[in-house]
């Protein structure tokens, strides 16, 4: 009980909040217009995640989290600031990369989260990551950010993927006895889903940069939090395993791009999100596929809670294969180049779910600049 009042105070919040996000949002022209490598078929707001930080942000300052809570807050208001002008007014990879950077710093450096240790494999002991500790840890914070505003391609994908990951990263510092931790994600669980009744799966709102830069740095803090220091009980890859879809997504896009000396920041058709729709799976029907293995990835890292992280990392190497060859599948029956694909292909699609495109946005873009190299 104790936890579902954070979760339900900020659900009520974020519920009376996003109607007046969305108000502002189109009287000061910060809109999402259909377009290039865009779906919806109406102008609509975004900036939505300014809604949700403000439906979390109470339960959080109730938290006794000393100095790690009150820089995870500073860094998120960075974010938060840039995500809100970069809705207003397109900003360039670069500059975003810089305030990732700041924030990741803020949380490393006054916060003291760092990733201090990888986990238990056998007869290798404990591996800790010594002086490499803190650039693993701006790899991860900054990797984890870009990974969820990749994500960030279809009404609802993002925030129910991220409601998702925050459920069970509740429930395993719960177990852990980490009860502020576990109230800080349950209060995201609440401010998500309330988010959500205006997300998917008609979008009356976007969440844009402010909300997937808030919660991509939320949960690689979380997960830090969660998996390091001296009194943590959960497996360093228990996040890697829930958080596995953004991640490998992630990194098999920019390999390949890389690999074909592609501008790794250009858009394209590669993201899983994207080849679904042009395999004819529907952009409601392909956020529920997503949320359906992140609940089972979840479920599964729940019940490896009492091994090694042995355990954990073959169930991430089997995973990533079977992710590894769904892609592959998805890329073939893409069939022709990206170039030769119609901007929208809802075009075979059963009426249904071309119906449901209309509101639909499709725009994953790492750093947000994607579209605007």
């Amino acid at each position: 009980m104790t936890l579902f009042a954070p979760c339900l105070a900020s659900f009520m919040l974020t519920a009376v909040l996003t109607p007046i996000v969305i108000y502002l949002a189109t009287l000061f022209g910060c809109v999402d217009s259909p377009g290039e490598r865009r779906l919806h078929s109406k102008v609509t707001p975004r900036g939505g995640g300014l809604a949700f930080f403000a439906g979390v942000l109470p339960m959080v300052l109730q938290q006794n989290g000393g100095r790690t809570l009150a820089w995870y807050l500073v860094g998120s208001a960075l974010l938060v600031g840039l995500g809100m002008v970069d809705d207003l007014r397109p900003l360039g990879w670069k500059s975003k990369f810089s305030v990732m950077f700041l924030a990741a710093t803020v949380v490393i450096f006054g916060g003291q989260v760092c990733v201090l240790r990888l986990g238990l494999y056998g007869a290798l002991g404990q591996v800790e990551l010594g002086w490499f500790a803190i650039p693993f840890t701006y790899l991860s914070i900054i990797g984890i950010v870009n990974a969820i505003n990749l994500l960030d391609g279809l009404n609802g994908l993002a925030g129910g993927v991220s409601l998702l990951a925050f459920l069970f990263m509740g429930l395993a510092a719960l177990a852990s006895g980490n009860l502020p931790l576990a109230a800080v994600c349950f209060s995201f669980v609440g401010a998500l889903g309330a988010f959500l009744l205006y997300n998917f799966p008609h979008a009356k709102i976007f969440m844009g940069d402010t909300g997937s830069l808030f919660l991509g740095f939320s949960l690689a803090v979380t997960a830090i939090m969660l998996t390091q220091g001296p009194r943590a009980r959960v497996d360093p890859l228990f996040p890697v395993l829930l958080l596995l879809t953004p991640i490998f997504d992630t990194v098999r896009v920019l390999s390949v791009r890389l690999s074909q000396g592609k501008n790794p920041f250009k858009a394209d058709n590669l993201h899983l999100h994207y080849l679904m729709v042009l395999n004819r799976i529907s952009p409601v029907r392909a956020t529920l596929l997503f949320w359906m293995v992140t609940t089972l990835l979840g479920a599964v890292a729940l019940y490896l809670t009492s091994k090694s992280s042995t355990a954990y990392l073959m169930v991430v190497l089997y995973a990533s294969s079977v992710l590894g060859l769904f892609a592959w599948s998805l890329s073939q029956g893409a069939g022709e180049p990206a170039a030769s694909h119609p901007r929208t292909p809802a075009a075979g699609l059963l009426e249904a779910d071309a119906a449901a495109l209309s509101d639909m946005k499709l725009a994953g873009s790492p750093l947000g600049a994607e579209e605007r190299m």
